[in-house]
């Protein structure tokens, strides 16, 4: 799977994986999700202010949040590859982070599966595809040695 980055800050302050090691990541996915292959994804890293403005529009929740998925609805853009952008907030990842004693680098990883998952066509919605969602996140997690991301 490939990527594109984009900042909207210079987020120094955060220990931002690498872009090698967040191609890694989305390889484990490719290799899980044959779908996948040949797909292609923008990853921007939003402040709380352009973050919470993209919730409130999107989903209409007036509050910010640690990541938005957006899926193309250009048949075009899909006939492409392009399946779709990853809104991240860093503040929120960092804050989460702490809050729940995991490491920035969990937390980043496990809400990027998260999101690229939904982007894919996953859903939590009922406790059937939550469990589902839920039991990918853990295999990438451990795939990448980190603990379970569901245990505070």
């Amino acid at each position: 799977m490939k990527f594109s980055l984009s900042n909207s800050k210079n987020f120094n302050k955060f220990p931002l994986p690498s872009r090698k090691k967040i191609s890694e990541l989305l390889n484990l996915i490719e290799e899980k999700f044959e779908s996948s292959s040949d797909k292609s994804i923008n990853i921007k890293f939003c402040e709380i202010k352009e973050i919470s403005m993209l919730n409130k529009e999107f989903r209409k929740k007036d509050a910010p949040t640690n990541v938005l998925s957006f899926y193309t609805e250009s048949n075009f853009l899909l006939d492409q590859g392009f399946i779709g952008e990853i809104a991240v907030c860093p503040q929120i990842i960092d804050k989460e982070a702490k809050k729940y004693s995991k490491t920035f680098e969990s937390r980043f990883y496990h809400l990027i599966i998260h999101a690229v998952l939904h982007l894919l066509g996953f859903s939590h919605e009922n406790m059937h595809n939550r469990k589902k969602m839920e039991s990918i996140e853990k295999e990438f997690m451990q795939k990448l040695n980190f603990a379970d991301p569901y245990i505070y």
